[in-house]
């Protein structure tokens, strides 16, 4: 099971950056270049953040399976069932 705060951190980064990408796009509408830059700067660090967090939710959620020899063992075959026929046989309701 994940840590929660790890998720809590994720939800929290998520949030950051959407605000400061809509902080960013009225910076370069209203031609504040130069903060617009500054708030890309910031976006990056905290897509690095996420990026990094997501890996660390994803190596608990989901560690390299055991794998066996499957490949070794007969398949399972279901028998038919009874009035079962080729599709499109049988009655309609």
């Amino acid at each position: 099971m994940t840590d929660p705060r790890l998720e809590d951190h994720a939800v929290g980064v998520e949030l950051q950056l959407t605000e400061l990408v809509e902080k960013r796009e009225r910076a370069l509408v209203q031609g504040r270049n130069e903060q617009a830059e500054e708030l890309t700067v910031e976006i990056e660090a905290l897509q690095a953040d996420l990026a990094a967090t997501a890996e660390r939710i994803a190596v608990v959620h989901f560690e390299l399976p055991d794998i066996s020899d499957e490949a070794e063992d007969e398949p399972v075959l279901f028998p038919p069932q009874p009035g079962a026929g080729p599709l499109g046989s049988g009655p309609h309701p």
